[in-house]
């Protein structure tokens, strides 16, 4: 490797980064902390360019980077099927799991740790999770598309010919996670001691144990075909089809919505199942 490349991961919310997080923080945070050390910074993409040069990797979702400033790198980059990422961000993002979703009437600034687009039909007296909460499970996607706006742009500005950057797509990694990441950890270069001990680290999060590992409700891919109404495959596909042409995902909007599922969803949401 080049003296001084920086090592960079770039992913999106819902898209394994706590899963990223749990083995670079335990490797270099935890077991080797005379390093450098690693680092996420959410969507504060400002915040990340300021540190280029005091983490030893360092991690940023949901934008595009610019590569001008960055520069030595390789970067590795972890892309889901955005139909999943909408139904996947509608649960977790309806039980307000995190702080942001539960800031009543929020100003863009207040949604910058996800980079999140205001749905423009809330109003002033909602959090996004009591807005979701309002809504019937169609219209709540809708507006969880709404959210992602700003992160689907980004999607369609990234290279796909760059040498200096590898992308894995969310649903080859699963189930094939220390396959993976060890070509992951290779790409980066980093020493064959810290591939060992991170490969492990690789197997010991997994979700294995249950789908809790990643921080997600289900891990399986498309759940849309579940959840997507004829009315939501449309609005997503009149602004974003060209994503899923971007990241090389069949386009097919067939849709298999069903009452059953519908109340599958709403019963492990009231058990509050992860999202």
């Amino acid at each position: 490797m080049v003296k001084n490349c920086r090592i960079i991961h770039c992913s999106y919310h819902k898209c394994l980064t706590v899963y990223y997080a749990k083995v670079m923080e335990k490797l270099y945070n935890t077991l080797l902390p005379w390093s450098k050390g690693y680092r996420h910074f959410n969507s504060r993409v400002d915040e990340f360019y300021e540190n280029l040069d005091n983490y030893k990797i360092l991690s940023v979702n949901n934008h595009k980077l610019d590569f001008e400033r960055l520069g030595e790198f390789r970067l590795s980059r972890f892309v889901r099927d955005p139909r999943d990422m909408i139904v996947s961000g509608y649960f977790y993002h309806k039980r307000g799991a995190e702080d942001w979703c539960n800031i009543v009437g929020p100003k863009p600034d207040d949604w910058k740790v996800v980079n999140g687009n205001i749905p423009k039909e809330m109003g002033p007296e909602h959090s996004y999770s009591s807005y979701l909460q309002s809504l019937s499970q169609e219209e709540g996607l809708l507006a969880e598309i709404e959210f992602r706006k700003h992160h689907y742009e980004s999607m369609l500005a990234w290279p796909t010919d760059d040498p200096r950057i590898v992308t894995f797509r969310y649903e080859d990694i699963l189930g094939h996670e220390q396959n993976i990441y060890g070509q992951v950890f290779e790409f980066y270069e980093l020493p064959w001691m810290e591939r060992i001990i991170a490969n492990y680290l690789v197997g010991k999060y997994a979700a294995k144990g249950g789908k809790k590992k990643y921080h997600i409700r289900n891990p399986e891919p498309n759940q849309w075909k579940k959840c997507f109404t004829p009315r939501v495959s449309d609005y997503f596909h009149e602004r974003y089809s060209g994503v899923l042409d971007k990241l090389g995902y069949d386009p097919n909007p067939d849709v298999l919505a069903t009452s059953q599922s519908v109340r599958e969803e709403q019963r492990l949401v009231g058990m509050g199942a992860e999202v």
